[in-house]
């Protein structure tokens, strides 16, 4: 896959994770935390089993090989989909990704450089220079406030 059509897709995602974001925490403030995960759940279930079954693409053999691990993979997701429906609802759009980016920003560097999932990308000055310019840009969005209005 080109470079170019990796960049958009990764603009579609945070298109759609921005949209996803805002719609999570409408569902937040009317239904509550449980439901707003469960209709998330249940829509990208229906619409991911539309997809293999239209395209026929599955290849629930090739999972054979998959560490076990893996498999929490959704049980991952229910937290990002409750936690991005809680700060969105109660920080506002852009703090709420502000927030949820930074903190996988800097916990994806630490897992890279730690080598958890694969290959180690070591941490070196520029990476941490980036990191905490990331850190201090998150807290100059989020901003105390957050922390002292609770």
């Amino acid at each position: 896959m080109s470079m170019i059509l990796v960049v958009l897709v990764g603009v579609i995602g945070g298109l759609a994770g921005a949209i996803q974001g805002q719609l999570l925490g409408i569902m937040e403030d009317k239904a509550g935390t449980l439901i707003s995960t469960f209709i998330t759940y249940a829509g990208g279930g229906l619409a991911a089993t539309l997809v293999v079954l239209a395209v026929g693409g599955a290849r629930l053999s090739d999972l054979k090989d998959v560490p076990w691990w893996a498999y929490t993979a959704g049980l991952a997701g229910l937290v990002v989909v409750s936690s991005l429906g809680i700060t969105v609802s109660s920080m506002g759009l852009g703090a709420g990704l502000t927030l949820f980016t930074g903190a996988s920003i800097a916990i994806g560097a630490l897992i890279d450089n730690l080598g958890l999932f694969g290959d180690s990308h070591p941490l070196d000055a520029r990476r941490l220079g980036g990191i905490a310019l990331v850190i201090v840009g998150t807290w100059l969005v989020v901003g105390t406030d957050a922390v002292i209005a609770s």
